[in-house]
């Protein structure tokens, strides 16, 4: 597998236009974080929902998914629409990292990354350059999730060392080439 071309195949998000933001869709959301507010507030042991960041893929790995993510445009981040995912574990999670942040402010800081112009009918924070939030701050799910061509791609080894990128859909085909430096300390690939 050393040097032959991997195929990583990854949905092509249809083509949709950068729009702004509705201001139905931005109340929308603002509503639901109030309402995950409001259950981590209720919730009997907050702390029992605060879930762990999963670690996210380093070096080549890493380069082929963002690779990956820019061909694909979102395709699983249309399903985000004014929830984005985000729930009280969410809350949770952002709330230990801020304890200085009141609600208010959490909800300033979410509306804060709204993109400016974004894919219509996706989630609102999916913008021109991906998610406009910073990992941190997103949905675990969002963070976790890999489609199946790159899910598959992760679980490879060893990693291959050229990997092309095939995103495609009845009307867009994208395509992008990645291929892995060998590390200049003379320390093994990945």
């Amino acid at each position: 597998m050393d040097n032959a071309l991997y195929t990583v195949s990854v949905p092509a998000a249809r083509e949709a236009p950068l729009v702004p933001p509705p201001r139905d869709r931005t109340r929308a959301l603002k509503r639901h974080l109030v309402e995950s507010l409001r259950d981590l507030r209720e919730a009997r042991r907050p702390e029992k929902l605060i879930q762990p960041r999963s670690p996210q893929p380093q070096g080549f790995a890493a380069d082929v998914v963002r690779a990956g993510c820019t061909q694909c445009q979102g395709h699983c981040c249309r399903g985000g629409g004014e929830h984005a995912y985000i729930d009280e574990r969410t809350m949770a999670r952002v709330r230990q990292a801020h304890p200085d942040l009141d609600a208010a402010a959490i909800i300033a800081l979410y509306m804060s990354h709204i993109a400016e112009q974004a894919y219509e009918g996706s989630c609102l924070f999916h913008g021109r350059n991906g998610c406009t939030l910073a990992q941190p701050l997103r949905a675990e799910l969002c963070n976790q999730y890999y489609c199946n061509g790159l899910w598959d791609f992760l679980k490879l080894r060893p990693l291959p060392k050229h990997v092309e990128v095939l995103a495609s859909n009845p009307q867009t085909k994208r395509r992008s080439v990645v291929k892995a430096v060998k590390p200049e300390d003379g320390t093994d690939w990945e």
